[in-house]
C-alpha cells in the first residue's frame, strides 16, 4: 500500500510539474501561423526562411538562406529554464545561439553570432502576422547590455511559399 501511494504521488509530482510542449505554448499565444515556408524578394535577392517541425510538437528546424548566407538550426524548450531557445550555425562557421520572447503582442528572436575568434554580434527579429499569406518580420539592433532598440532598423514583408 504504502508503495503504491509513493507511486501516485510521484507521478502527481511529475504531471504537475510537466511544462507544456513548444507546440502547446505556441497554440496557446496563438503565433503557430509563424509555422511554413516564407520568401521575400528585395534589392534582386531572395530571402527564405522556413520553420518546420523536427519532432512534433517538441522541436521546430529553422531553415534561412539569404543570398550565399544560409543557416540552421533548431528551437525547442530548455527544460532548465523553461525558456524557447534557439541554437544552430551557419555556413560562415559560425554558432547562432537565440532565445524567442514576447515582444508587445509580436513574438521575438533575439540571438547572437560568434565566430572562430570569439567574435559576437547581436540582433533581434519581431515576427508580425500580416494576413495568412503575409509575415513581417521587423529587425532590431541590440546593444552591448542586450538592449533591444526601442524602434526596428527595418521591416521586411514575406510571402507564404509552397
Amino acid at each position: 500500500m504504502k508503495k503504491l501511494l509513493l507511486t501516485l504521488i510521484t507521478c502527481s509530482a511529475f504531471i504537475v510539474n510537466a511544462q507544456a510542449s513548444l507546440g502547446e505554448m505556441m497554440k496557446e499565444n496563438g503565433i503557430d501561423w509563424i509555422l511554413g515556408s516564407w520568401k521575400a524578394e528585395q534589392d534582386g535577392n531572395t530571402m527564405a526562411l522556413s520553420y518546420k517541425w523536427s519532432v512534433e510538437g517538441h522541436v521546430i528546424s529553422s531553415h534561412l538562406k539569404m543570398g550565399s548566407n544560409e543557416s540552421f538550426g533548431v528551437i525547442g524548450i530548455n527544460p532548465k529554464s523553461g525558456k524557447v531557445e534557439q541554437s544552430g550555425f551557419n555556413n560562415k562557421g559560425e554558432k547562432v545561439t537565440g532565445e524567442w520572447m514576447p515582444f508587445g503582442d509580436l513574438p521575438l528572436l533575439k540571438f547572437q553570432t560568434s565566430n572562430e575568434s570569439g567574435e559576437e554580434r547581436s540582433m533581434a527579429v519581431a515576427f508580425k502576422k500580416v494576413d495568412d499569406e503575409t509575415i513581417e518580420l521587423q529587425i532590431y539592433s541590440v546593444d552591448d547590455s542586450g538592449n533591444i532598440a526601442s524602434s526596428s532598423d527595418y521591416n521586411l514583408e514575406m510571402k507564404k511559399s509552397k
